[in-house]
């Protein structure tokens, strides 16, 4: 397990263990779940990564409540209630299964380990709901950044094809995520400003781009100083 590509850092500031680290679990990502269960050798590599380059600490996010439009966009039977259920079940099973690993480790590496699901990072983070609220002002009044969210899910979700609709419909996921890409994430006052993940997406590099203010310059100076930094980790 490697370090394959950085985004708003160097190898250097990571190697001297400038940040503490944050993992987000996303529901159906296979490298980190098998069949919704966790994947301890990925799980196990990815900590002992982060333990070689954390400042402190190492939080992992359960991306869960955030799934609920795509869960419902891709199970066309299901309604929102039950996707909201289901994920939030998961998300459960995802945070005891989590736990049970960590404390199969060390002790001091156990009390340096936050697990968090997204309900915990809405209501503790400073950067999400002021952040939302300006994307979300964005998307709504900005036809330009409108299309490029809609051409950014679309290039997203290639699996299979679908409606008009249900592109629109997801379109909130980007939005939704969209600062915890961009700011990273406080919790009990830690901020965690790296953030480790498998791959890329379009997403990701529409959020880099920005960041960069290589698009939507004027956005950029609206949204927080903070900009967490990114290492592609497999």
């Amino acid at each position: 397990m490697e370090i394959q590509k950085i985004f708003n850092t160097t190898k250097e500031e990571i190697e001297s263990k400038k940040f503490n680290i944050f993992i987000a679990v996303c529901l159906g990502n296979k490298f980190f779940l098998n069949k919704n269960s966790i994947n301890k050798e990925n799980i196990k590599k990815y900590l002992d990564l982060a333990f070689g380059n954390t400042k402190e600490k190492v939080i992992f996010l359960i991306a869960d409540k955030i799934q609920v439009t795509n869960f419902f966009v891709r199970n066309k039977h299901s309604s929102r209630e039950y996707s909201l259920r289901r994920v939030f079940r998961d998300g459960a099973k995802i945070k005891k299964e989590l736990q049970e690993f960590v404390k199969t480790l060390p002790k001091e590496k156990q009390n340096k380990i936050k697990i968090i699901q997204w309900e915990d990072y809405e209501k503790e983070d400073i950067f999400c709901k002021d952040t939302a609220k300006i994307v979300y002002e964005k998307f709504n009044n900005n036809s330009k950044f409108r299309k490029y969210i809609f051409d950014t899910i679309k290039t997203t979700m290639t699996d299979r094809p679908f409606k008009e609709k249900q592109y629109w419909e997801m379109c909130n996921y980007i939005l939704d995520e969209f600062s915890l890409v961009y700011s990273g994430l406080v919790y009990e006052n830690d901020y965690y400003g790296l953030f480790f993940y498998p791959q890329m997406d379009s997403t990701a590099y529409f959020i880099e781009d920005i960041k960069n203010s290589k698009i939507f310059p004027e956005l950029n100076k609206k949204l927080p100083k903070e900009k967490v930094a990114l290492a592609i980790v497999n």
